[in-house]
């Protein structure tokens, strides 16, 4: 007979957010773990059309990854995450980032801001969907069908912990087959993951590190250790393709949720998210990525510049690395400070080159855009 961890829990103790703030807490609230654990070394794999696989770093399965997984808030302020997982739109997250609404506001990678519909949420598992009729025909993240991860599997958390949009944590699967129970929810056969998680990765993905198909939501954690819960993708998958083919008529209440004490939003400050939407910006051109780079750029600029004459200005460009972001908050939004090395070819050649660039970062039309850009090559130490 199998052997199970059973953890009986109070939802006095844990419900940090009815409408969806957060992780799942057993114990208190942890304030540490912001910053994302950058994985630029690992080699994922991918496979060719002969059937073998080739390293692929780990650096672009999570730039692939984050503009498929979204920040979900609601009228409350409170913050949750998700993931595109089919091509209709549809968001997984957690049944206890969306109980007691029926809309909430989705927030994709490139600032973009929409409206999504609950069309289905679980009273015994922590699972919902959300419909996003923006995100329609949008090539949707992998997900792997069968529950197939083992002890050690290297694995990477995305979501918003503390409002800090699309930080990426790694860790390990640390145990298989936890069971816990969290009023009104139950936790069966669940993934353990040391991957760091905090107020706000609640219903983000869990992906496998060396292949970057979701085999996880991410969904609760234990106090100040870095013990994380991680319910499969596969033991949910026919629940949540149901409501995909067929909404729910009416969604079940959580009156039990409505009552907790909720923590205050930590969202990330106008100067962070001016900073994380340049420095996504660069992280679009270093992938060749130009259609995205260019769709954060405001209307006037593009009206200015056509998306050719965009991609052009980078033909000669090989790599660029953002060496230092300066945010400075202002009366219109944040102006933008980027001191950047360019690897670029000249003749030939290739040529490292040192700018300093000021964008004025503001919101247009519920979307933070770039509006412009004015840059300087630097010749010495004394032009920085």
């Amino acid at each position: 007979m199998r052997r199970e961890w059973i953890i009986s829990l109070s939802i006095s103790l844990l419900l940090l957010a009815g409408g969806g703030w957060a992780v799942f807490y057993v114990t208190d609230y942890i304030s540490s773990q912001l910053k994302a654990d950058t994985v630029l070394n690992q080699a994922p794999e991918k496979t060719e059309d002969n059937g073998e696989k080739v390293p692929k770093k780990t650096k672009d399965i999570i730039y692939e990854s984050q503009k498929l997984v979204v920040q979900i808030e609601l009228e409350d302020g409170s913050i949750g995450s998700g993931f595109l997982y089919n091509n209709q739109g549809d968001i997984i997250t957690n049944a206890h980032v969306v109980a007691n609404h029926e809309k909430v506001s989705v927030m994709t990678a490139d600032s973009k801001k929409m409206e999504g519909e609950v069309i289905g949420v679980s009273r015994d598992t922590d699972v919902a969907v959300v419909r996003v009729s923006g995100l329609k025909d949008k090539e949707p993240l992998p997900v792997r069908e069968e529950e197939t991860a083992e002890l050690l599997d290297e694995v990477l958390a995305l979501g918003s912990p503390l409002g800090l949009q699309n930080t990426v944590t790694r860790g390990e699967i640390s145990g298989l087959n936890r069971n816990l129970s969290i009023e009104p929810f139950e936790y069966e056969d669940v993934y353990q993951i040391s991957a760091p998680i905090s107020p706000g990765n609640s219903g983000g993905p869990l992906l496998d590190g060396k292949t970057g198909e979701v085999i996880g939501i991410n969904s609760a954690k234990i106090g100040k250790e870095s013990i994380g819960f991680s319910i499969p993708i596969a033991d949910v998958l026919p629940m949540v393709r149901k409501w995909s083919e067929t909404p729910m008529k009416s969604l079940p209440e959580f009156p039990e949720l409505k009552d907790q004490e909720l923590q205050s939003p930590v969202a990330g400050t106008k100067a962070e998210q001016a900073t994380y939407l340049v420095q996504y910006f660069y992280n679009s051109i270093n992938q060749g990525d130009f259609v995205t780079a260019y769709s954060l750029l405001s209307s006037e600029w593009q009206e200015q510049t056509s998306f050719e004459e965009f991609r052009s200005g980078y033909y000669n460009t090989l790599a660029v690395s953002v060496d230092n972001i300066v945010a400075d908050p202002n009366e219109d939004g944040v102006e933008v400070t980027v001191f950047l090395t360019a690897e670029e070819t000249k003749d030939g050649e290739v040529v490292v080159k040192k700018y300093k660039v000021t964008y004025p970062v503001q919101y247009e039309n519920k979307s933070l855009k770039i509006m412009n850009g004015q840059g300087k090559e630097l010749t010495s130490q004394v032009d920085e």
